[in-house]
C-alpha cells in the first residue's frame, strides 16, 4: 500500500510536459500487441485513387489545415519516434499509437493469447496447444523464418498442407513476419504446384510429409527452367508433429525448438498490406492469383463470425480445407472467439460424428459432398449430436433431399456463396423465423438461394452487365451478379490487365448468372465462365477442352457440367470425332488423367457433333440440358476413395491473387461507416420490425425511408458535411432515427443529456457550435432558455426543430407553430443521395461527458471508430441476427453504447421506452421477447429491488449489459436468480463506451454463487476491436505487476479511441501522451489478466498515509440489507488528513442509523477504511445512472474536517466487540504512552479495560498469554486502577 500510495502521489502530480519513453513491460509477453505499428505513422503510405471516388481514403499527407502532420512526441508511444497526424487542427482531432491501428486479424491471436491463454486452441489427434502455446509457437516460427531464412516483408510463404496444426499456425506465423501466406490446394500435381511456385515466386516451400513426393517432384520441374538460386527452401511438416524424420529436410518442428528466443511482429505498415495469396483452381496456362489485405481479411473474418451466428468459445470442427480461401477466414474467426480448432487431416462420416461427439462441436463447414456424406452415412457410423451443430455450405446448391436429411439429425444449415476474389463467404441465405412453419420441400427450396451480402460487402447486385443497370426483382430477368465493397480482392498478382478487367465499372463481376427475387434474395443461375464446381474445386472447362482437343481423335470438344450425386457436379466431354477415327470413352478420360489432376478429368464423354449458333459459337446451354437430362452420376459410379478427405471445398467461385498488379478503387474499398448497416438492414431485414414505441412500429424498410428523409430535410435547412446537428431527446423513434439521418446529411450528431438543465446546455449549444437543435416536446422549456442566454450573449443560436411526444406532427401548435420532425419528414425532397464519409477518420457524433469529475468536454467519434465498436458490442452481448433490444441505456449517452447502429447490423427490434421502471421493464421483456438490454447499476438496483406485484417470469434469458461503477457481488447474484444474464465491462465517453468485457468462461458456472458474483463484477479484457488495455504507472509507463495489488493507471488504445476532444488540443494531447489514452481510473491486473477498478484517481481516499478505495467500502455498503445505493467519498480530518465518508440512500421502509452503518463497515474491513461519516439522501445521479462524486466531494468538503477526538477512539473500542488482533494493538500502544512516563485518563481507562479483556472468557486466551499480558501491565509506571479483587484474581 506505501508502493501505491507514493505511485498515487506521482499520478496527481502529473506532468504537463513529455513523458518518459514508453517501454510496454508484461510479465506475459503475449500481452503486447502493436508495438511497432506507431513507428509507421511517420511514413504512412499513400495511396493514389484520383480516378475514383474516394480521393482521401488512406492519404496521411493531404494538403490544408485538415491533414497537418505534427511532432507531438508525447502522443508518439513507443521510444516516442513516431508522429502523430492532425485530422483537424481547429477541431483538434489526431490520429496517433493511442486512437488508430492497422487492422489485421493477427490482434485475434494476440487477444486470444491474452484472453483464453489456458483454453485449448488447436486439438489434431493426441496433440492439443492452449491459445497462449499457439501463439508462443506462432512467434517462434515467424522468427525462425526471417532469422534462417531471410523471409522479409512482402516475401511469399507457400505451403501444400492438409488440415493440420502447423497449416493453422501458418496463417498466423507468416505475415507475424511480414510475408504472404500461399496455400496450394492439395489435390493439385506436381505441374500445377511448380507453376505456382514460379508464378508466386515462394521463398519458402512448406510441404506436409505425406504430400513430399509431390512437392519434390515440382521443385524439379522447376529447376529444369531456373537457377538454384532462386529455388523456394524445401521444408518438411512432420505427421505427428515430432519433428524431421529421414526427410533430409528442415522440419516445422524444428522451427519452433530452435528459434530466436526474441523476436518483434511485424506489424503491417499498412492495412492495406497483402496477407495471402490464393490461386484459381486449375489454369497452368495462366494462373490467377488472388491477393488478400490485412484489412478485408479483418472484415470479411469479422463478417464471417456474425452470419455463422459464431458466439464466444465454439468448439470448430476443420471439415473446409484450409488451403481454400484460407478456410473461409475462419483460422482467424477461431481466434477471434477464442474457440477450439478441432483439425482433421482425413475424414468420413464415422469420423466426423466421433469428432462432434467427442470434443462438443459447435460448428463446422463443407461443400454439398459433405453433406452428402453426412446425410447417407450408414446408421452404425451416426452418433447422437449432442447440441445443435451450425453448418456453413456452399456452392452448388445442396439438392432439397440432403438439406432435409441434415437437418433432421440435427443440424443447422447457413447457406453462402461467394469467390475467391471475395475472400469467400460474400452472402449468406438470411433465415427468416417465420419460415419455419413452411413445408419441408418449401424450406429447403428457400434455404438453396444464395441470399443477400454479409455485413462487411458494401453492396451485392445483379446487372445487366452491358448497361450496368439493376434486373427487376422478379425472380426471372438473369444478370451477372456483382459486388463491391472491402471484402473484394486487392487485385490479381502481376495483372494489372486483368483486375481493371474484373473491377470494371467500380464493382466486382463475378461472371455468375443469377436473378432477383421480389424479397431481394439472389439465387444462382448458371455461370458466363463455365466453370464446373466439383466437390467444392472449380474446374475449368477451358481447359478441360484444350487437353481433349491435343487427342489425336477428336475434332472438336466441349465440356459441361453433370450433376452428380457426390461431387455435385462432374465434367462432362461432348466430343466429335475426325472422320475416320476411332476412340472410346475410356481412351478420352485416361487420357485427361495423364494430363490433368484427376479431379478435373471428364467422368462422362459423350460423341455427337455439338450445336452450333449461326456464327460457330457452340451452344453451350444446349448441351448443359442434354447433361442434365442424362440425370445425376451415382456415388458409386464416379466415387474415389482416396478423395474422401479434408480436400472438399465449397465452391466460392474463381480465384485470383495480387500485390504487383493490385490497385483501389470504388470496387474493393469504402470508408467504414455505420451507415451502411441501416442500408443492409432494409434490403436483408425490409420487412421486419426496427423500432416500436408505444403503439407505433416501423419497418426497417420504413426506418431508412424515414431516416433518408430526415437526412433531406437537414440538407434542405443548410446542413452540411461536418456541420454539428444537436438533439435533446428521450429514447423515441426520433431519437434513434437521428442516429442515420445526420450522418447521412453528412452532417455530426450532437446528443445532450437530459437532465442537463438551461445553462449546461446553452453552454454546450455554443461550444458545438450547433447549426440546428432538435427538442423533444417535454424538454421545450429547458431548451428556450438555453436559447435565451445565448441570445444574450450575443452567440449563435441554432434552428429549432421540435419532436412531439406522440410522432403526430399536428400537435406542432404547441410548439408556438414553429418547425416540427414528422412534418419535415412528410415534406423533405425525394431522391436525396446519401452523402457518404469521404474519408472513415470523418466525425459521425460529438459527445460531451457525463460531468461525474469536471465540466462536460466534447469527444469526437468517427465513422470508422464507430462502425468497429459497433461490431465489437454485437461480439460482447452474443447477438445474433434479429435480436431484440430493449433500452434501458440512453441514447445520448455514447450513442446508446453504439447499439444504435449496432442493432441496424444484425436487423434487431429497438424497443423503445422514455421511462424506465421495473414495471415496464419486466411488461416490455414479456411482450416482446426481449433478448439484450443495457443499464447502469442504478438499472440492476432497480430490477433487484421490484416488489413482487412488479415482476414477470421472464420468457427466456436476458443479457444485460452493465458497466460504470462495479456492480456490487449482492445485486449481481440477485440478478442471476431473477433470469438476466449479467455481462460486466468498463468504458468511457472516450472509447465509444464499452471497451473492456468480463468474459465469462465456463469453468466458473461450477463455482458458488457469491464467488460467480464477485468474479463478475470486474472489468475483465479489451474487446475484440481494441488493441490494447494496461495497468501502468503512469509516470514512468511501465506495466504494474500482474498481481492483483500493485495499483496503477488503466491504460487503452486502438481503433476505438476518440479522434479527440474538440477545439482542446491541449487536452488532447495530454489524454493520449505517451500513445496511450490515460482513464484516469485506478486499477490492477490479475494473474489471470483480468483487471480490477480500485477507484478513480480523484476518488482515492488517502487517511494516515494509506489509500482507501472507493469502491471496496461502497461494495461492503451495499452488503446491508437496508442499503440501495451508496457512494464513498473522502472528507477533512484535522488527524488522518481525510476519512471516508459515506453517502447513502435507503430502501424503501428501511432503517439505519449512522452507528449501524459504520458498526456494519468496521466489522468487515480493516477500521481505518470504515466510514468515520454518514450521510442520509437521494445520491446525485446523471441521466445514464453514474452518481455525481464531484458533487458530494463538494458536500463533504462543506461539512468541515473532522476534528481530532483522541478520546473517542478508546471510547469507541470499549463500545464494540473487537478482535484479537485489536487487543495486541491495545496492548502496544498503551506500552508506547507508557513508557513516556506520561500517565493520562485514557492509559487509565485502557488499562482496567485490558486487564477485563485478559479475564475475559470471550477470547480464550490460554494461561501462557494471561500471565504474559498481566505481566506487561504491572510492569508499567504507573499503577492499574483495579480492584484488589481483580488484582488478585
Amino acid at each position: 500500500m506505501r508502493a501505491a500510495s507514493r505511485a498515487l502521489r506521482r499520478l496527481a502530480r502529473r506532468s504537463s510536459t513529455g513523458s518518459p519513453p514508453c517501454h510496454h513491460q508484461s510479465p506475459q509477453d503475449y500481452s503486447i500487441p502493436h508495438l511497432d505499428y506507431t513507428t509507421n505513422l511517420s511514413s504512412p503510405r499513400a495511396i493514389n485513387l484520383s480516378p475514383w471516388r474516394h480521393q482521401r481514403a488512406f492519404t496521411s499527407a493531404r494538403s490544408g489545415a485538415a491533414s497537418l502532420l505534427f511532432s507531438f512526441s508525447s502522443l508518439a508511444g513507443r521510444e516516442g519516434k513516431a508522429e502523430g497526424e492532425v485530422l483537424d487542427m481547429e477541431a483538434g482531432t489526431v490520429r496517433c499509437a493511442a486512437n488508430y491501428a492497422p487492422l489485421t486479424p493477427l490482434s485475434f491471436i494476440e487477444r486470444a493469447a491474452a484472453v483464453y491463454g489456458d483454453r485449448a486452441a488447436v486439438v489434431c489427434g493426441e496433440r492439443r496447444y492452449t491459445w497462449r502455446e499457439a501463439r508462443r509457437r506462432c512467434v517462434r516460427v515467424a522468427a525462425a523464418l526471417a532469422a534462417r531464412f531471410g523471409v522479409a516483408r512482402g516475401d511469399v510463404v507457400a505451403v501444400l498442407s492438409p488440415n493440420v496444426p502447423a497449416m493453422y499456425e501458418l496463417h498466423f506465423a507468416v505475415p507475424m513476419a511480414g510475408a504472404v501466406l500461399c496455400t496450394f490446394n492439395t489435390r493439385h500435381d506436381a505441374a500445377m504446384i511448380s507453376t505456382l511456385l514460379s508464378h508466386s515466386g515462394a521463398k519458402v516451400f512448406f510441404v506436409e510429409s505425406h504430400l513430399l513426393d509431390v512437392g519434390r517432384a515440382a521443385l524439379r520441374r522447376l529447376a529444369d527452367g531456373t537457377s538454384a538460386a532462386s529455388l523456394p527452401v524445401l521444408l518438411t511438416i512432420s505427421d505427428d508433429g515430432a519433428g524431421a524424420g529421414d526427410s533430409g529436410c528442415v522440419d516445422y518442428e524444428d522451427l519452433v525448438r530452435d528459434a530466436p528466443s526474441e523476436f518483434d511482429i511485424r506489424w503491417p505498415v499498412d492495412e492495406m498490406d497483402p496477407i495471402t495469396l490464393n490461386y484459381t483452381s486449375g489454369t497452368t496456362s495462366r494462373p490467377k492469383g488472388v491477393v488478400y489485405n490485412h484489412r478485408g481479411a479483418y472484415l470479411n473474418t469479422i463478417a464471417t463470425v456474425l452470419a455463422y451466428d459464431i458466439t464466444a468459445m465454439p468448439t470448430y470442427l476443420w471439415t473446409v480445407p484450409m488451403f481454400h480461401c484460407n478456410g473461409w477466414n475462419l483460422p482467424w474467426g477461431v481466434a477471434m472467439q477464442g474457440g477450439t480448432n478441432i483439425c482433421l487431416r482425413h475424414f468420413t462420416a464415422k469420423v466426423i460424428f466421433d469428432s462432434i461427439a467427442r470434443h462438443g462441436v459447435t460448428h463446422m463447414g463443407g461443400a454439398p459432398t459433405v453433406l452428402n456424406m453426412i446425410a447417407n452415412a450408414p446408421a452404425a457410423d451416426r452418433r447422437a449430436l449432442p447440441g445443435p451443430v451450425r453448418v456453413m455450405t456452399g456452392g452448388a446448391a445442396p439438392p432439397p433431399r440432403v438439406l432435409l436429411a441434415v437437418e433432421e439429425l440435427g443440424f443447422v444449415l447457413y447457406h453462402i456463396y461467394g469467390l475467391t476474389e471475395t475472400y469467400g463467404p460474400a452472402t449468406v441465405c438470411t433465415w427468416m423465423p417465420e419460415w419455419d412453419a413452411l413445408p419441408a420441400e418449401e424450406r429447403a427450396r428457400l434455404k438453396a438461394r444464395q441470399g443477400f451480402h454479409h455485413i462487411a460487402v458494401q453492396d451485392v447486385a445483379v446487372k445487366n452487365s452491358a448497361t450496368m443497370e439493376n434486373v427487376p426483382f422478379d425472380g426471372q430477368t438473369v444478370g451477372e451478379v456483382m459486388f463491391r465493397g472491402n471484402t473484394v480482392m486487392s487485385g490479381y498478382y502481376k495483372d494489372i490487365g486483368a483486375t481493371k478487367e474484373s473491377m470494371a465499372s467500380g464493382w466486382l463481376h463475378s461472371g455468375d448468372l443469377a436473378v432477383r427475387h421480389p424479397d431481394g434474395y439472389i439465387q444462382l443461375k448458371d455461370r458466363a465462365k463455365d466453370i464446373i464446381i466439383s466437390g467444392g474445386e472449380n474446374i475449368s472447362s477451358i481447359e478441360v477442352e484444350s487437353v481433349i482437343f491435343s487427342h489425336p481423335a477428336v475434332l472438336e470438344a466441349a465440356v459441361v457440367a453433370r450433376p452428380d450425386d457426390y461431387w455435385g457436379e462432374t465434367p462432362c466431354a461432348f466430343v466429335k470425332l475426325k472422320d475416320g477415327a476411332n476412340a472410346t470413352e475410356g481412351e478420352i478420360i485416361s487420357f485427361c488423367r495423364e494430363r490433368l489432376p484427376h479431379y478435373m478429368a471428364p467422368k462422362t464423354v459423350v460423341f455427337d457433333d455439338l450445336p452450333k449458333t449461326s456464327t460457330g459459337k457452340t451452344q453451350k446451354f444446349v448441351l448443359r440440358e442434354k447433361a442434365r437430362a442424362m440425370g445425376s452420376l451415382t456415388k458409386s459410379a464416379n466415387i474415389e476413395k482416396a478423395d474422401i478427405n479434408c480436400d472438399k471445398s465449397i465452391p466460392i467461385a474463381g480465384t485470383r491473387a495480387a500485390m504487383e498488379g493490385c490497385m483501389l478503387s470504388d470496387a474493393n474499398y469504402a470508408p467504414l461507416t455505420p451507415v451502411s448497416f441501416l442500408e443492409r438492414a432494409a434490403v436483408v431485414y425490409g420487412d421486419r420490425t426496427a423500432v416500436v414505441s408505444g403503439g407505433r412500429e416501423y419497418s426497417w424498410r420504413e426506418t431508412r425511408e424515414r431516416c433518408l428523409a430526415g437526412a433531406s430535410a437537414l440538407a434542405r435547412l443548410g446542413v452540411g458535411r461536418r456541420d454539428v446537428v444537436a438533439v435533446i431527446a428521450a429514447n423515441i423513434p426520433a431519437m434513434y432515427e437521428l442516429h442515420f439521418s445526420v450522418p447521412m446529411a453528412g452532417g455530426v450528431l450532437c446528443t445532450l443529456n437530459t437532465r442537463h438543465d438551461a445553462a449546461m446546455v446553452s453552454v454546450l449549444l455554443r461550444h458545438s457550435e450547433a447549426k440546428v437543435f432538435l427538442v423533444e416536446s417535454q424538454f421545450l422549456a429547458v431548451a428556450h432558455d438555453a436559447l435565451r442566454l445565448l441570445a444574450d450573449a450575443k452567440a449563435s443560436v441554432p434552428l429549432v426543430i421540435a419532436i412531439s411526444n406522440t410522432g403526430d406532427s399536428s400537435s406542432s401548435s404547441s410548439h408556438g407553430g414553429g418547425l416540427e420532425y414528422e412534418a419535415l419528414l412528410r415534406d423533405a425532397p425525394r431522391g436525396f443521395e446519401i452523402r457518404w464519409p469521404a474519408d472513415e477518420r470523418d466525425p459521425i457524433s460529438l459527445n460531451y461527458t457525463s460531468g461525474t469529475t469536471s465540466r462536460p468536454k466534447g469527444v469526437i467519434y468517427s465513422h470508422r471508430g464507430a462502425y468497429l465498436n459497433s461490431l465489437a458490442a454485437l461480439l460482447c452481448n452474443d447477438m445474433t441476427s434479429m435480436p431484440v433490444y430493449l433500452w434501458t441505456v440512453p441514447m445520448f449517452h455514447c450513442n446508446g453504447w453504439c447499439m444504435a447502429w449496432a442493432t441496424a447490423a444484425q436487423g434487431g427490434t429497438n424497443i423503445c421506452v422514455r421511462n424506465v421502471v421495473p414495471k415496464v421493464i419486466f411488461e416490455q421483456i414479456v411482450r416482446h421477447g426481449v433478448t439484450n438490454m443495457g443499464g447502469a447499476p442504478t438499472v440492476l438496483n432497480m430490477i433487484v429491488n421490484a416488489p413482487a406485484s412488479e415482476r414477470k417470469p421472464l420468457p427466456r434469458r436476458v443479457l444485460i449489459s452493465t458497466g460504470g461503477a462495479p456492480p456490487p457481488p449482492q445485486v449481481l447474484a440477485k440478478m442471476e436468480e431473477l433470469g438476466f444474464n449479467v455481462q460486466h465491462g468498463y468504458g468511457l465517453t472516450e472509447t465509444y463506451g464499452p471497451a473492456t468485457r468480463c468474459v465469462w468462461r465456463p469453468e466458473w458456472d461450477a463455482l458458488p454463487l457469491a464467488e460467480r458474483a464477485r468474479i463478475k463484477a470486474l472489468q475483465g479484457v479489451q474487446h475484440q476491436m481494441l488493441q490494447d488495455v494496461d495497468i501502468k504507472d503512469p509516470v514512468t509507463m511501465a506495466s504494474v505487476p500482474s498481481d492483483g495489488r500493485a495499483v496503477g493507471e488503466v491504460m487503452l488504445r486502438g481503433n476505438t479511441v476518440m479522434s479527440g476532444y474538440y477545439k482542446d488540443e491541449a487536452a488532447t494531447e495530454e489524454a493520449m501522451r505517451g500513445g496511450w489514452l490515460r482513464t484516469g481510473d485506478l486499477g490492477v491486473r490479475h494473474p489471470d489478466g483480468y483487471i480490477q477498478l480500485k477507484d478513480r484517481a480523484k476518488d482515492i481516499i488517502i487517511s494516515g498515509g494509506e489509500n482507501i478505495s472507493s469502491i471496496e467500502v461502497e461494495s461492503v455498503l451495499f452488503g446491508h440489507h437496508a442499503v440501495l445505493d451508496a457512494a464513498v467519498v473522502a472528507r477533512p480530518d484535522d488527524h488522518w488528513g481525510e476519512t471516508a465518508c459515506a453517502f447513502v440512500t435507503l430502501k424503501d421502509g428501511a432503517r439505519a442509523t449512522a452507528h449501524e452503518i459504520i458498526a456494519f463497515c468496521r466489522a468487515r474491513l480493516p477500521r481505518y477504511m470504515a466510514p468515520r461519516t454518514v450521510v442520509f439522501g437521494d445520491l446525485p445521479k446523471t441521466s445514464t445512472g453514474k452518481t455525481q462524486k464531484f458533487l458530494l466531494r463538494e458536500k463533504a468538503r462543506a461539512m468541515g474536517s473532522l476534528p481530532m477526538q483522541r478520546k473517542s477512539k478508546f471510547t469507541i473500542i470499549t463500545s464494540w466487540k473487537i478482535g484479537r488482533w485489536e487487543v495486541h494493538s491495545c496492548f502496544r500502544m498503551v506500552h508506547y504512552i507508557s513508557i513516556q512516563e506520561h500517565v493520562t485518563p485514557i492509559t487509565k481507562t485502557c488499562g482496567i479495560f485490558l486487564f477485563r479483556i485478559i479475564l475475559s472468557n470471550e477470547y480464550s486466551f490460554s494461561d501462557a498469554d494471561r500471565i504474559q499480558y498481566i505481566d506487561v501491565l504491572f510492569k508499567q509506571p504507573y499503577k492499574c486502577h483495579s480492584s484488589s479483587k481483580e488484582q488478585s484474581h
